[in-house]
């Protein structure tokens, strides 16, 4: 979520901003939300304090010559009346504070100002080119071909247990996975990365706080009725863990590499990514994962796709 100081200091640029990724921040609907916010909060303090004050007043009115009882019935009905109207106003806090964290929610991070502009992949621009595309002497085969052929990728028997969208992986072709799986977590704990395995499932709670459900909730498998979700990527458990935790500055940043299933209703374009293991519902991934300062961000942001440059070279493999 956006800091808010940085919203409410200039809506306006943070819509700007926001446009590079298509997104149209409604800046009106940010301001009125939360000069009621303000507004609703001043309210409640107002009522709060008058009912301190009014509780203090039975003394008083005995003291002007009213009789106990009636000293009593007379500040109860004003208590009660500012207890009414300050629930009614927490109530209205609670509301608008509500609606503000959803809008906030759903507002995607900003850009950096570097960042091109574009429709789509077509408008990327090539940072880096690095090493040189396989000579091969034969015709290569797709990889969904190849796999059945060698009887190690198996989509039919998969489907009739699941669906479509799901395989299994046999033989050389499993060890391959494991073997790049290890490889990768030991080339990251060399770099001071921790590794971790994740739950698979999350509690609503907790995927809230790490990414839009209003938006990523299509493409995720929910378990009813225990209310969790399949997780679609382990930077989202590996994240929530340190929900409602504070962690000194000291023993930041925290560099963690997680390996998990990941689960997602994927579509895919009509066309190539129909076949074979792209666009699947289960795969397996490891991720890089930094919790560190804002200050530290872009340093650490540079290390993370080193590594994966690194990774890459170590491998041999043209990108």
């Amino acid at each position: 979520m956006l800091d808010l100081k940085l919203v409410r200091k200039d809506p306006q640029a943070v819509a700007n901003a926001l446009e590079k990724k298509h997104y149209s921040f409604p800046v009106s609907r940010f301001i009125t939300l939360d000069a009621e916010r303000k507004e609703a909060d001043i309210r409640s303090q107002e009522l709060l304090a008058e009912r301190k004050k009014a509780s203090k007043q039975i003394g008083a009115l005995i003291a002007s010559g009213k009789s106990v009882d009636d000293a009593k019935a007379e500040v109860n009905e004003v208590l009660n009346r500012l207890s009414d109207e300050l629930d009614q106003a927490v109530a209205q806090a609670k509301e608008i504070q509500t609606a503000l964290d959803d809008l906030m929610m759903q507002t995607p991070n900003l850009p950096d100002g570097a960042v091109p502009a574009g429709r789509d992949e077509d408008d990327n621009e090539e940072i880096l080119k690095w090493g040189t595309p396989a000579e091969l002497s034969f015709t290569p085969k797709d990889h969904a071909d190849l796999g059945e052929a060698l009887g190690q990728l198996d989509f039919e028997l998969a489907g009739k247990i699941t669906g479509s969208r799901f395989f299994f992986l046999k033989g050389d072709l499993a060890r391959l996975e494991f073997a790049l799986q290890q490889y990768a977590v030991e080339f990251l704990r060399q770099r001071e990365f921790t590794f971790v395995q994740p739950p698979v499932m999350m509690n609503r709670q907790a995927y809230e706080g790490v990414t839009d459900l209003a938006d990523f909730e299509t493409v995720m498998y929910g378990i009813e009725p225990d209310k969790y979700y399949m997780i679609a990527t382990s930077e989202h458990p590996l994240t929530a863990m340190y929900m409602q935790e504070t962690i000194p500055e000291d023993l930041l940043p925290l560099k963690i590499v997680g390996v998990s299933s990941c689960f997602r209703r994927e579509v895919g374009a009509h066309g190539q990514s129909d076949r074979g293991i792209w666009r699947v519902h289960q795969f397996t991934k490891v991720e890089q994962i930094v919790i560190a300062t804002p200050e530290t961000s872009w340093e650490l942001h540079e290390e993370l796709l080193q590594n994966c440059v690194d990774l890459w070279d170590a491998l041999g493999l043209h990108y």
